[in-house]
């Protein structure tokens, strides 16, 4: 393998480093990304392999291992050869539902083992064929290669290729990072950071629960248009509003008072960098306080304002973060580990199927994952609003994560309709069927 070059991490890559350092051996794969990219009926395998080749030829991220010197990590981007098997998966019909399905789960067996960066690419590929046919490009990706963002810009960019068009030269992660040395507002945002720790409670940094998690997941049209039309009047994002309510239905779930999420950013508001391929998202607090009393809009206000805070300063040195804190008396192995997740990813994955019991109840998706956040929120726009709630069985056993998610959008249609004085007024009861579980 030939060395093309090497320089520093960006701040994104070194933020993926060093949770994956607290996560140990036994929770590596987490950092595995999947994604299932459908092939137009008539595209030939080799068309599908040669548009990979060319996304990790155009994308240095896809060639670029990882190695510490003098104690910090460094990247070095690399020639590989583009090895994309293909794998015939066997049924009826290649339009029917059960080849994805069968596809997700060979995908979940390639997606399994964690992906060494350190000597090999960051990303496994192949191919899925029915009856020597392609139907879907499978990739894994290691999330330092690639955020949820970056993957939806790679998809695009895939189908772009098939259709016989050529990719312009594209941003790369070493030349972000050289720019991120030079920019004073990464050190004034670690400083910024380092002033808000120390208040966080035990239960928002608990690290502790092994049990297994899950994610319910419901998707709501009518609680989109609920969305914007609480955001036309209060001024507060749909997104902002939703965490609002996430941590509302969470706090009363848990008789808390105050959580503290680890609101991930996406770090893309710099249009020069904004489709670059890598990872840019980094974990930055944000404490919601519930006082029962508040009028709600006063409460969206002030989570919208703590949203606001953290995105405009979600790039920074985790490194100088940590040095900062132990100098204040806070041992810290990971100072961006938080209990409790909150992820916007903007647009999803396209529509639910017609037939998805997201769409009148709760779709469930069971996990082997055993590490991380005991709860994650996430959340997607397409024609609805997709909110999935994923937890450890331990922090929310049974469906309360199904009921936790349908408070939401309960949440959001009662204060589209005529907002109560206080939130203790706010009643929040699921409106369709999430069922019962056991565990």
């Amino acid at each position: 393998m030939n060395i093309e070059r090497n320089g520093p991490v960006t701040m994104g890559q070194l933020s993926v480093l060093r949770s994956l350092h607290s996560y140990g051996p036994a929770g590596q794969r987490v950092a595995n990304l999947v994604s299932l990219w459908q092939v137009p009926v008539g595209t030939r395998t080799a068309q599908v392999v040669d548009a990979w080749r060319q996304l990790v030829e155009a994308h240095e991220s896809l060639r670029t291992v990882f190695e510490v010197r003098h104690d910090r990590p460094v990247q070095i981007v690399r020639r590989h050869a583009v090895q994309v098997p293909a794998i015939e998966v066997p049924g009826p019909d290649i339009k029917d539902g059960f080849i994805r399905a069968a596809t997700a789960r060979l995908a979940a067996r390639w997606a399994a083992n964690p992906i060494d960066f350190t000597t090999q690419p960051p990303w496994r590929a192949f191919v899925a064929t029915n009856q020597g046919n392609p139907h879907h490009l499978v990739t894994v990706v290691h999330h330092i290669a690639a955020d949820y963002g970056a993957l939806q810009i790679l998809k695009r960019q895939f189908q772009y290729l098939l259709s016989g068009a050529s990719l312009k030269p594209q941003p790369q992660p070493l030349d972000l990072a050289l720019a991120q040395l030079a920019d004073p507002r990464l050190a004034d945002a670690a400083a910024h950071w380092a002033t808000r720790w120390g208040s966080f409670r035990p239960e928002d940094r608990y690290h502790d629960d092994f049990s297994t998690r899950r994610r319910a997941t419901l998707y709501s049209e009518e609680g989109l248009r609920a969305a914007r039309r609480v955001s036309r009047r209060t001024g507060a994002s749909p997104q902002a509003t939703v965490l609002a309510l996430g941590a509302l239905a969470l706090s009363r779930i848990k008789r808390r008072d105050q959580i503290t999420f680890g609101l991930m950013t996406a770090n893309r508001l710099d249009e020069h960098w904004s489709s670059l391929i890598s990872s840019l998202n980094q974990c930055v607090p944000l404490t919601v306080s519930v006082d029962e009393d508040q009028a709600p809009d006063d409460f969206l206000d002030e989570v919208y304002r703590g949203s606001l805070d953290a995105y405009l300063n979600g790039c920074f040195d985790v490194d100088a973060l940590a040095t900062y804190v132990r100098r204040a008396g806070h041992e810290e192995e990971d100072p961006t580990f938080f209990s409790s997740h909150y992820n916007f990813l903007g647009a999803g994955d396209g529509e639910p199927p017609p037939d998805s019991p997201m769409r009148t109840a709760v779709a469930w998706r069971e996990s082997t994952q055993r590490t991380g956040p005991n709860f994650h929120l996430v959340v997607a726009i397409e024609e609805g609003l997709l909110i999935g709630v994923g937890a450890s069985v331990d922090f929310l056993p049974g469906n309360l994560p199904a009921r936790l998610a349908a408070s939401i959008e309960s949440g959001l249609l009662a204060l589209a309709d005529e907002p109560p004085e206080s939130l203790r007024k706010l009643r929040c009861p699921p409106r369709r069927d999430i069922g019962k579980r056991s565990s």
